[in-house]
């Protein structure tokens, strides 16, 4: 038993580095590498509180002598032509943010490097940014491991299910919707596509996937359609002035539809949430409907039930998850000590509201839905096979 159990936990494994060894070559082949154009360094060593002279002329006065404290790093260069060379540069990281951090040593950084017409490093180089994508790599390769053993052959297709989402939403989606396509229609379309190929690759090609991808499908179109309507009503784009400009100006399209892009966020946002809420009921009632002989009725009360205790945790997940989003836009508008209807009245509170409702809405409606759904397809199928089996009596 022991050896069968290690076997399996082999394949897992075995499964997981695969996908990581997927993940790694679909990165550098489609995600468009820059490590060959972006200059890394390491900084290997500080050098604080430098003394620098600084002359400040008052009126009617002699110049005044000041010295300021200015603290610098050395950095080694790691890639490109100047690799090997270790550079002096201002300890200051500035990625063009509206915060500016200093680096310590040991740090790894990407550097702007200033060249004279010989190609020798000159004055004018400097950290940009502290490289941050290698710790999620790793964190990535842990969470794949760890769903790999914990779930087992169900983590490595729920792994699947979501590099397929982040192919549709990077690769697909947004392309599409940058490229002037109607963000409603593109939403709906990736949305429905992602819920079918998820819930078919993690369940199989059975009555219980059926069930709940009618269950996710009605539920994420209730939340599209209480989200529709409240966005047309109200008149929302969910974004400050400086967001929207600046989509405007990265898709070159001034007419560009802010409200579907709304849409868009509340239906990928609701979605999760909606397909996981589907496959535990009808995942609960077809386990009832196969150890116990019930009703239609006793059937759709149970997953009812089911559907009760998943639902007050679910909804707090969407409303949590969507607050969180927008803490920074909330403690900005709080600031002004205005009363709660006015705070509410914003354009991008109301926007983070009605993506929090709509969501727990259309959460609501799937829990009845895939309940009805399932108790009449698995009672369906069970009333056959009973049938079938007296016949071949």
């Amino acid at each position: 038993m022991k050896i069968s159990i290690k076997k399996k936990q082999i394949k897992y494994l075995l499964g997981a580095s695969i996908l990581i060894i997927l993940f790694i070559v679909f990165h550098f082949l489609f995600g468009g590498s820059q490590d060959d154009l972006e200059i890394h360094g390491k900084v290997i060593k500080e050098i604080n509180n430098t003394s620098v002279s600084n002359k400040v002329s008052k009126s009617n006065s002699k110049s005044k002598t000041t010295t300021l404290a200015r603290n610098y790093v050395l950095v080694k260069i790691l890639n490109g032509s100047h690799k090997g060379e270790t550079i002096k540069l201002d300890n200051l990281v500035n990625d063009k943010t509206n915060h500016q951090s200093l680096t310590k040593k040991g740090d790894e950084v990407l550097v702007n490097i200033s060249e004279d017409k010989n190609g020798h490093i000159k004055n004018g180089s400097y950290i940009y940014d502290v490289v941050r994508y290698k710790f999620i790599y790793a964190l990535v390769i842990i969470f794949v491991l760890l769903i790999a053993l914990v779930g087992g052959a169900k983590g490595i297709k729920s792994i699947i299910g979501l590099a397929i989402t982040g192919f549709a939403v990077l690769k697909i989606m947004l392309p599409l919707i940058m490229a002037g396509f109607n963000p409603i229609g593109v939403a709906v379309f990736i949305c429905i596509g992602v819920s079918i190929l998820n819930l078919l690759i993690i369940s199989g090609k059975n009555k219980k996937t059926f069930a709940a991808i009618i269950g996710t499908c009605g539920g994420v179109a209730i939340a599209g359609l209480i989200a529709g309507i409240s966005i047309s009503s109200l008149r929302l784009f969910g974004l400050t002035d400086e967001e929207e400009q600046m989509i405007i100006y990265i898709s070159q399209n001034v007419n560009f539809n802010f409200s579907g892009l709304l849409f868009a966020g509340i239906l990928m946002g609701a979605l999760g949430a909606v397909m996981d809420i589907s496959m535990s009921i009808a995942s609960s009632i077809n386990e009832i409907n196969q150890q116990r002989e019930m009703s239609m009725v006793e059937l759709i009360k149970s997953g009812m039930n089911v559907g009760k205790d998943i639902m007050g945790t679910m909804a707090n997940t969407l409303i949590l998850a969507y607050a969180g989003g927008a803490m920074y836009i909330m403690i900005w508008i709080s600031s002004y000590d205005l009363p709660f209807h006015r705070i509410l009245n914003q354009d991008v509170i109301a926007s983070e509201a009605i993506k929090s409702l709509a969501g727990s809405i259309g959460l609501i409606f799937t829990i009845p839905l895939t309940a009805v759904f399932s108790a009449f397809i698995f009672k369906r199928e069970k009333n056959h096979e009973q049938e079938e089996e007296k016949t071949a009596e």
